[in-house]
């Protein structure tokens, strides 16, 4: 593993529907990074009409998300963050979310095999 770059993750909570318009603007990025799509479900803080929301087991609603997850160089960060939210958004509430995470240490596995057998050799 590494830390020699300064790398981020970033995480986004999507609409299904908008993962097409989402990829597209990734696929046009110079540096394209790669992402990872994971169909996810969830409650946003329950603050629905009246003000508030009282679930009971027999009536509990889940909103459905597509989790993309990517890695990328810190710099190209806010980019990539921007590009997401405007491709992503629908003009409704509940679009989703874009966040960031610093990554302490990243390494590709292959790259990692490779060391390690070449050390153990």
């Amino acid at each position: 593993m590494t830390d020699d770059a300064a790398m981020t993750m970033v995480t986004a909570l999507i609409r299904p529907h908008m993962e097409g318009h989402v990829v597209r603007v990734l696929h046009d990025l110079p540096d394209f990074p790669g992402f990872t799509f994971d169909e996810v479900r969830g409650q946003g803080r329950g603050r629905g009409q009246g003000g508030a929301y009282v679930s009971a087991d027999s009536d509990l609603t889940w909103h459905r998300f597509l989790e993309l997850r990517l890695v990328c160089r810190s710099e190209l960060a806010d980019e990539i963050c921007d590009r997401i939210a405007a491709a992503a958004w629908t003009g409704r509430k509940g679009d989703g979310v874009v966040f960031t995470t610093p990554v302490r240490a990243f390494g590709r596995i292959r790259e990692i095999g490779r060391r390690t057998e070449k050390r153990d050799a």
